[in-house]
């Protein structure tokens, strides 16, 4: 269970939802009985457990900067498998069983949608894998990995998640230390779209999506609040009483890789139309809003 995972189902279980989490190997959590576990290769031999809605966090971590693994095409396809080949299993799995979920929940991401700093894009716009870069590859195959559980009947919505900030992981811990150093600062020259989204917003869409019918396809999971990069960060830095002026120098961002460094500096205006069409409300819907909880909140 990772950042995103624990907070889902946190959300999940305070709303009398039972949680089985599927990992590489058992887990066990003695503080809470309302939580089963299975490996994947127990999925694989006894298929899908009977249940109402399957999500898929699996991946290797792509903005892990502290990762041992060297970036390269080694790791770029484990990325791109990891993510792939668990979405057609669980999508497989689903629709191979006897009492079909309602719903299956694959997480794609903003990298959907190509580098532009005048588009605004909704779930309707329609990328060109083959062109609009890597990450517009990787979400491609991803979505395209839950095809055997729409075509058998199943809803399947692709959460084209943004970048989640939240207390206890994601950017936030990168970002945190330095900001609280007063060395803290944008990416390049920090003008890219950051479509950022709160933890708990980035959870109660996963809720949202499993409770409303209406919604399936893509659904965009960022704010509506969307800004550029540097005005996030100085957003962030304000909430901390701190300057924002050591900005990150593009060749720096270069020696993490180009794939990576490319995710960071450029980016893309997400709006959040299905989800606000469909009567969602986010609790975090300002940056002013999110970097104060971020920086003050306590639970």
């Amino acid at each position: 269970r990772g950042f995103i995972g624990r907070a889902i189902q946190k959300d999940l279980m305070n709303k009398g939802y039972r949680v089985s989490v599927v990992s590489r190997s058992s887990v066990t959590d003695s503080d809470n009985s309302e939580t089963d576990s299975l490996t994947w290769d127990q999925l694989k031999q006894n298929g899908i457990p009977q249940c109402e809605a399957i999500i898929n966090l699996a991946g290797y971590p792509i903005l892990d900067l502290g990762s041992r693994k060297a970036w390269g095409a080694n790791y770029m396809q484990e990325c791109v498998d990891s993510r792939v080949e668990t979405t057609r299993l669980l999508a497989e799995a689903a629709a191979e069983s006897k009492t079909k979920p309602e719903v299956l929940i694959c997480t794609s991401g903003v990298g959907y949608y190509p580098a532009s700093s005048s588009a605004k894009y909704t779930e309707e716009y329609v990328s060109c894998a083959q062109t609009d870069g890597w990450g517009c590859m990787l979400t491609h195959k991803v979505e395209d990995a839950a095809a055997p559980a729409s075509e058998n009947g199943i809803r399947t919505v692709a959460m084209r998640m943004g970048v989640v900030m939240g207390r206890g992981g994601g950017a936030y811990g990168n970002m945190k230390l330095p900001f609280y150093m007063g060395v803290g600062g944008a990416f390049g020259d920090g003008k890219q779209w950051f479509p950022w989204i709160h933890l708990k917003d980035a959870a109660g869409l996963y809720t949202f999506a499993i409770e409303n019918k209406e919604v399936s396809g893509p659904l965009n999971a960022a704010s509506p609040g969307c800004l550029s990069n540097g005005a996030f960060c100085n957003t962030l830095a304000s909430a901390m009483w701190r300057p924002a002026i050591f900005d990150v120098p593009a060749f720096v961002l270069e020696r993490i890789g180009p794939e990576r460094a490319a995710l960071l500096l450029e980016g893309q205006n997400v709006i959040p139309k299905k989800a606000l069409d469909n009567g969602y409300k986010f609790e975090y819907p300002t940056a002013g809003a999110c970097c104060d909880e971020l920086v003050n909140g306590t639970d």
